[in-house]
């Protein structure tokens, strides 16, 4: 700074010269305490940048470990479905072979001689096919022995009506299993 002092008055005589030298030493002061801050006190146009760098480290760090455990909360919900999705095969299989096993036993229980006593009504297998399908019942009067009286013998069997049942109730139940393992794999449990 004295070097700076001596340059001004030599360039510039008398007064003038070291007012114009006291001032540019004062600028220099003044512009060196706003960048650099005041010794002692701090603050300055550095620290001002290095807090903003280190917030913002501050964040990006915080954002990091955010999306991080939002990755780790997905993939146990990935192997929570996962493990819920293999339960449900194992289950559905277990259903298939349960009801594939008493289909194979309908003739044991339901026989020759109870299919000969049992009339089945054509209004019984109209209503068990418009149940089944979801059409209308005047939709399966038209489909299914068209013309004939809903008390007329039909052709089916009582263990044929065994056996879809069976089948249905199978299918009911391997639906309602279904619907029990992707609410748990949603809720994560």
């Amino acid at each position: 700074m004295t070097g700076l002092l001596s340059w001004a008055a030599g360039r510039v005589a008398g007064a003038a010269g070291w007012m114009l030298a006291l001032a540019l030493a004062g600028a220099s002061l003044w512009q060196t305490a706003r960048i650099e801050g005041l010794p002692l006190i701090g603050g300055g146009l550095k620290a001002e940048i290095a807090a903003l760098r280190e917030e913002a480290a501050t964040q990006t760090l915080a954002m990091a470990k955010a999306e991080a455990a939002a990755l780790r909360a997905r993939e146990a919900l990935r192997v929570q479905g996962q493990a819920e999705a293999r339960a449900q095969l194992a289950s559905a299989a277990a259903t298939r072979n349960q009801i594939r096993t008493l289909i194979e036993k309908v003739p044991v229980y339901v026989s020759a001689k109870n299919d000969a006593a049992c009339v089945v009504p054509v209004g019984a297998v109209r209503l068990l096919d418009a149940a089944a399908s979801g059409i209308s019942l005047d939709a399966a009067r038209a489909a299914i022995a068209p013309g004939q009286p809903d008390d007329a013998a039909s052709d089916v069997a009582l263990s044929e009506i065994a056996r879809l049942l069976a089948a249905d109730l199978g299918i009911a139940r391997e639906n309602a299993d279904q619907l029990s393992h992707l609410q748990k794999a949603v809720a994560g449990n």
